[in-house]
C-alpha cells in the first residue's frame, strides 16, 4: 500500500502556504506541488456570453487565468502509474454515501473531470517528474445527451465541441470509413471531409453546457492515481464520468472515498476538501433585452440599455418579464395619490359603499407595455429602476412591472439588495400592489424537468380537482410576496378551528411576508400535508399552508413593518435554495439578516432543476389572499408613480 505525504506550495508571485484542508482515503505518496491558485481561492462567474455558451470557472476576464492549473507528484518508480482528476461542488450536494452504499441522489451533484469525458485516466510519463495537468469547470461536466439539441440559442460550434465530435469519429470505424468513401468521391481529404461533417452533426447536436450551469459555492478536487492492476478494476462509468451505471451515474467521489475504490490497495486519492469557491454578482449594467416575439410590446422608449438588439440578446443579464392576469376586476372609478392626497382608512370605506357595480370601472390588471419607460438601467447609480405607472389623466389604469435575469442556476444562497415600492401610505392604506422576488424555472423543455416525483407524481401548473398527475414536471417556483393581508389562514384550515384567531391591532401598520414553495402537489415528502401544519427551524417555528391535496403550493406568512422594509433607501431579501431545504431572510444590511420562512424536503418537493430570478410589483386578485383587510376592487388607481430600484444581486 502506498504511502501519503502532503507538500502543498501556492506560486502566486511569491511562494506562500496554501490553506487547503487536505485529506486523503487511501495510501500513496502523493505531492500536491504547485497550482496557480489566487491568494483568497475566489472565482467569479464571467457573464460575457454566458447567456449562449454557459459559465466557465476560471475564466481571463474575471479571474485573469484561463485554466486551474496544478501540479503534483507520485514516488513509486517501479510502477507504470495512471492518473485522473475529479472535482464536485460541495456547498449545495448529496451526502455521498448512506448506509455503505451510494445515496441515490448523490448522481445529480454537480461534478466533473477534463472536459473531454472520453479521456479516462493518464500514464504519467516519469514517476520522477511532477505531473503538470490542467482543467476547468463548466456546464454538462458529464457531457450527457439530453443537453445536446440544436442552436437553440444561435450559438456557434467552438474549436472545443469540433475536436471531440472529430474525435469520436475517428474512433467509430464504421462511420470514418465512410467519411473516406464521401472524402474520395468529392475531391477532398479525409481530414477536410472529416470537419465537415463534424460540423454539420454538432450544428444539429449542441452540447447546450448553458442549460447545466455551474453552480457557486466551494469545490473540491481529488486526485486519483492508480497502477495497471487498479486501474483494470475501475468500472468503465467511474473511468467515463459520461457513461451510465445502468439506469442512474456513479458518483466517482462516493466510489472512491466510500466505495470500492477506497479499499482497493492499488488506488490512491488525494482530496483537497476546500480547492476554490465560486461566487456570483449580476452585471446590472449590461442591460434588458425584449425579445421581439412580444409584438404588442412598444419599442418607442428603446434606449441603450433596453432593446431588442443582438447585442443585447448576447450580452444582456435581464428581460421583460409578463405579468399577465387572465380576469378583469369591477373597480372604483377613482384616482388617488396615495402619498399626497392622504387618501385615509375613512375615505376607503366610504368609497366601498358609495360606489355600486355599475359605476365600478370594468379592468384588466395590465402587462406593462412600454420597455425603457418602466423599467430601465441607471448607470449614475449602476442600478435597475422600475415603476408602476401612475394614471393622472387618460384610461383607469392599474400596471404591473417585472423583468427577469436570463441565466438559469441550480441552488445557491441568494442575495438582493433592493428598493420596492412602500406598500402602505402614511394613513395605513394599501397601495394594491404586491412586492415579489421569486425563483422560476428556467427555460421550459425536457432537459430542465424536476426529477421523478415517487408516487402520484406532479399536478400541471393550471389544475384543478379532478387533473391528472405525471411523473415529471419542468415548473419550478419559490417566492418572497409581500403585500397586505392577514396573518390568519382561514379558521377551518387549522387543526384546531374552534379557536378564535383574531388579527391583533398593532398589525395596522405591517404588511405580510409570504414565502412560497412551489411542489406542484408532489406528496412524496413524509410530512406532505393540507390546511395549517407547523415546522420548527432553529428557534423560529412557522405556520405553513395548502388549501387542499390539489393545491401546487404550500405558503407561511409573517408580519413586518411595511416602513421597515420599504420606507428606506433599500433593504436586504435572501433566498438559500438548498438540495434539501430553503430558507428566506431580510434584514437592513447584509450581516444582519432574520429569517422569514424555512422549508425542507420532509413537508414539500424542493425543486433541483436551473431556475432564474423574477423581479415585480404587481396587482393581485383578492380572492388569493383571504380575510385580507383590503379589497383590490376598492383601492384607487394610483395617480402617481410607485417606484422601485435593484442595487445588486449576490450568488454565493
Amino acid at each position: 500500500m502506498m504511502r501519503i505525504s502532503f507538500l502543498v506550495k501556492i506560486f502566486w508571485g511569491v511562494l506562500v502556504a496554501a490553506p487547503f484542508f487536505l485529506s486523503c482515503s487511501s495510501g500513496g505518496d502523493i505531492e500536491l506541488v504547485k497550482t496557480n491558485l489566487n491568494e483568497d481561492h475566489v472565482y467569479h462567474f464571467d457573464y460575457e456570453n454566458a447567456f449562449q455558451y454557459g459559465f466557465v470557472v476560471p475564466s481571463q476576464k474575471t479571474d485573469h487565468v484561463e485554466s486551474f492549473e496544478l501540479s503534483f507528484k507520485v514516488n513509486r518508480p517501479e510502477d507504470t502509474l495512471f492518473y485522473k482528476l475529479y472535482y464536485q461542488n460541495e456547498s449545495y450536494k448529496f451526502l455521498e454515501e448512506i448506509d455503505s452504499v451510494q445515496q441515490v441522489l448523490a448522481e445529480e451533484n454537480f461534478y466533473g473531470s477534463w472536459a473531454n469525458t472520453n479521456i479516462e485516466f493518464k500514464p504519467m510519463v516519469n514517476n520522477d517528474t511532477p505531473v503538470q495537468t490542467n482543467f476547468i469547470i463548466q456546464g454538462n461536466p458529464r457531457n450527457e445527451e439530453k443537453y445536446f439539441n440544436q442552436n437553440t440559442r444561435n450559438r456557434t460550434v467552438t474549436d472545443h465541441d469540433m475536436e471531440q465530435m472529430m474525435g469520436k469519429i475517428r474512433r467509430t470505424p464504421e462511420w470514418l470509413e465512410n467519411i473516406t468513401e464521401k472524402a474520395t468521391k468529392t475531391g477532398i481529404s479525409v481530414e477536410e471531409q472529416l470537419k465537415e461533417d463534424a460540423s454539420w452533426i454538432l450544428s444539429q447536436n449542441i452540447n447546450n453546457r448553458w442549460q447545466r450551469n455551474p453552480r457557486v459555492g466551494a469545490y473540491s478536487l481529488l486526485i486519483v492515481v492508480t497502477n495497471k492492476k487498479g486501474l483494470d478494476s475501475i468500472p468503465d462509468y467511474v473511468k467515463n464520468i459520461s457513461i451510465k451505471n445502468g439506469a442512474s451515474f456513479m458518483n466517482p467521489y462516493y466510489y472512491f472515498l466510500y466505495g470500492p475504490g477506497k479499499k482497493d490497495k492499488n488506488i490512491s486519492t488525494l482530496l483537497v476538501n476546500d480547492f476554490i469557491t465560486v461566487k456570483a454578482s449580476v452585471p446590472l449594467k449590461n442591460g434588458v433585452y425584449i425579445p421581439p416575439s412580444n409584438h404588442f410590446l412598444s419599442t418607442e422608449y428603446f434606449n441603450e440599455y433596453v432593446n431588442d438588439s443582438k447585442e443585447l440578446y448576447e450580452q444582456a443579464s435581464f428581460t421583460y418579464h409578463d405579468t399577465y392576469r387572465s380576469d378583469s376586476i369591477k373597480n372604483l372609478p377613482i384616482r388617488t395619490d396615495f402619498f399626497s392626497d392622504g387618501y385615509s382608512i375613512a375615505d376607503y370605506q366610504k368609497n366601498q359603499e358609495k360606489y355600486d357595480s355599475t359605476e365600478r370601472v370594468s379592468t384588466w390588471l395590465a402587462s406593462a407595455q412600454y420597455p425603457g419607460k418602466t423599467f430601465g438601467y441607471d448607470a449614475e447609480n449602476d442600478a435597475i429602476w422600475f415603476k408602476n405607472p401612475g394614471c393622472k389623466e387618460g384610461p383607469l389604469r392599474k400596471e404591473h412591472v417585472g423583468f427577469k435575469t436570463r441565466h438559469g442556476l441550480t441552488y445557491g444562497t441568494y442575495t438582493f439588495k433592493i428598493k420596492m415600492a412602500e406598500l402602505l401610505n402614511q394613513e395605513q392604506v394599501w397601495t394594491g400592489l404586491t412586492n415579489a422576488i421569486w425563483m422560476l424555472y428556467d427555460t421550459p423543455g425536457k432537459w430542465n424537468n424536476r426529477r421523478i416525483c415517487e408516487g402520484d407524481g406532479y399536478y400541471p401548473y393550471y389544475v384543478t380537482e379532478g387533473s391528472q398527475k405525471s411523473p415529471q414536471t419542468h415548473y419550478s417556483e419559490i417566492d418572497f410576496e409581500i403585500l397586505k393581508a392577514a396573518e390568519f389562514w382561514p379558521k377551518w384550515d387549522y387543526k384546531d378551528p374552534a379557536k378564535d384567531r383574531i388579527e391583533p391591532a398593532s398589525h395596522k401598520d405591517k404588511i405580510m411576508v409570504t414565502c412560497t414553495n412551489w411542489d406542484m402537489s408532489c406528496t412524496q415528502p413524509e410530512n406532505f400535508d393540507v390546511g395549517v401544519h407547523r415546522i420548527a427551524f432553529k428557534e423560529d417555528t412557522f405556520d405553513l399552508h395548502r388549501w387542499h391535496s390539489y393545491q401546487n403550493a404550500v405558503t407561511s406568512k409573517v408580519p413586518e413593518l411595511d416602513d421597515e422594509l420599504f420606507g428606506g433607501e433599500y433593504y436586504y431579501f435572501q433566498l438559500e435554495w438548498q438540495p434539501t431545504e430553503i430558507i428566506w431572510r431580510i434584514g437592513p444590511e447584509k450581516d444582519n439578516l432574520h429569517v422569514v420562512g424555512y422549508m425542507n424536503n420532509k413537508v414539500t418537493s424542493i425543486p433541483n432543476n436551473q431556475m432564474i430570478t423574477v423581479f415585480t410589483q404587481e396587482y393581485h386578485y383578492s380572492h388569493w389572499w383571504p380575510n385580507a383587510p383590503f379589497l383590490q376592487e376598492d383601492i384607487p388607481f394610483p395617480t402617481e408613480d410607485l417606484p422601485g430600484k435593484l442595487f445588486s444581486i449576490e450568488i454565493e
